[in-house]
């Protein structure tokens, strides 16, 4: 089986009690697998992938046949033909969807929906496929599960998703998994997982808790500081913006007032005078209109003024009298609404911010250049990677965990002690070697990922493996159940 691929330290069984405890070994090496993996990797180029059928043989055979149980490896039979077959087919129905979606988008939806009908097919055709094509010990595996039990598990059940709000997932991962595992057999020997679906609840219950309280976190926190400086900016009024001022206008009406009235003597229009009634500081007096005229009729009398110059001053009077007006009604307090308050200071507003957003991304830019930036920029990629590890190494250690653990083949049962800072370490390192080495480190990465899940993989049981193996091969025989290639085409994923 796939899941069987891997590597303990030593190649001696223990036995604790009554227990026997038989470590699985990997004995594959990096140097060995390169020279596989970079002819595998220029041979499907050249051949515009043609060749990745039987890349994918060499690949599965080098690590079947270097995991060992009690020095003895496992083997992969499939014929590559049946591989290119495969994916000759999945290449057409491909080229029809990206087709259909650019012509017609009902032909698109219309396969989309045909390969989810057919999933649970492709699902039970390809276990079959890998199943039949690995042996241990001359003795293959099989795979038994129905297209009708792969139908309720792969599609039947998530349907149910909408209706749960997502609480019937850890419900699914537990029967996709059991579905999978006990439908395996080895000869006529079925391997059995028993139901463990309150485990497999905790296990998600902390994965996604966690994400969540980090979410909320992150977005909680920059929006109460968002309101703190709201909350200060409005305490803070903007009188500047809200109350008007006339007193800038001061110098341009003074000369258009003394233009109305260029007849008037300089003792009759004071310019200072004029401009004093926009002056928030000085006290304005002003004569009224009937007053102007008054004084000005004695003048005329006196014989300092004739008829002629009276008519301008009861005009300067009266034109004085209406600014007086005018600035009384500007100088009012003015009430306005908080919607219309906002809607005044709202362009001002909008203006410093993008001012101010177009200044905090010159600044960022400029930053990221230096070299502090560059390498605060790689320490943020870093802890980004870290934490999605972090969740990947959690889940799958503990799914693995529980579905080995809960999982027996006769008197055969297994022991998985997978560790989640383990899983992080090695995603972490071989991404790290993967990228700085722009890919050749890939077989190292395999090899190391290999060789730790086998060595934390044990088969616990007082078991003679060649006897074990040879009786379950006479059992095969008996029945003339003798596994064949009845299928020989792999529509599998892997």
């Amino acid at each position: 089986m796939n899941a069987l691929v891997g590597n303990p330290s030593n190649s001696f069984a223990i036995q604790t009690g009554n227990q026997k405890i038989t470590p699985i070994i990997f004995k594959g090496k990096a140097s060995e697998y390169f020279g596989i993996w970079i002819v595998n990797l220029l041979l499907s180029l050249v051949t515009l992938g043609v060749y990745s059928a039987w890349a994918k043989v060499r690949r599965k055979k080098y690590f079947y046949n270097n995991t060992l149980i009690d020095n003895v490896g496992f083997d992969y039979h499939a014929n590559p033909i049946a591989i290119l077959k495969g994916r000759i087919i999945a290449l057409i129905l491909f080229a029809l969807y990206v087709y259909g979606k650019g012509s017609s988008p009902v032909l698109a939806g219309i396969l989309v929906l045909l390969f989810f009908l057919f999933l649970p097919w492709l699902i039970v055709r390809g276990s079959i496929f890998n199943s039949r094509n690995t042996s241990h010990r001359g003795l293959r595996f099989d795979f038994v599960g129905t297209v009708n039990k792969a139908a309720r598990v792969f599609i039947g059940l998530p349907m149910l998703t909408i209706f749960t709000f997502g609480l019937i997932w850890p419900y699914i991962a537990h029967e996709k998994s059991q579905f999978l595992m006990s439908n395996h057999r080895f000869g006529l020997s079925q391997f059995n997982m028993r139901r463990v679906v309150k485990g497999f609840y905790k296990i998600y219950l902390i994965v996604f808790l966690l994400p969540v309280i980090g979410i909320l976190a992150a977005v909680a926190i920059p929006a109460y500081q968002a309101y703190l400086t709201k909350a200060k900016a409005v305490a803070t009024p903007h009188a500047a913006l809200s109350i008007p001022n006339v007193q800038a206008f001061a110098p341009i009406a003074a000369p258009m007032m003394l233009a109305a009235n260029e007849e008037a003597s300089p003792a009759q229009v004071n310019p200072n005078q004029v401009e004093r009634l926009y002056s928030d500081n000085a006290p304005v007096e002003i004569a009224p209109a009937k007053q102007n005229a008054e004084q000005a009729e004695p003048a005329g009398q006196a014989g300092d003024m004739n008829a002629d110059k009276v008519a301008p001053a009861k005009e300067l009077g009266e034109i004085t009298a209406a600014q007086q007006a005018i600035d009384d009604v500007a100088n009012e307090p003015q009430e306005m609404t908080p919607e219309e308050q906002k809607a005044q200071d709202q362009p001002v507003e909008d203006l410093i911010k993008k001012e101010q957003e177009q200044a905090a991304q010159d600044k960022m830019k400029e930053w990221l250049t230096t070299p502090f930036g560059v390498l605060a920029g790689l320490g943020g990629a870093l802890l980004y990677g870290l934490f999605i590890f972090s969740f990947l190494g959690y889940f799958q250690s503990r799914i693995s965990n529980l579905v080995w653990n809960n999982t027996t083949l006769d008197k055969l049962s297994f022991k998985s002690s997978l560790r989640a800072r383990d899983f992080i370490w090695l995603y972490l390192t071989n991404m790290l070697a993967i990228v700085f080495s722009f890919g050749l480190a890939t077989p190292w990465a395999q090899i190391r990922m290999a060789r730790y899940r086998a060595s934390k993989l044990h088969i616990i049981g007082d078991v003679d493996f060649d006897q074990f193996v040879g009786d379950k091969k006479a059992e095969v025989k008996a029945t003339g159940e003798e596994i064949a290639e009845m299928f020989d085409v792999d529509l599998s994923f892997g």
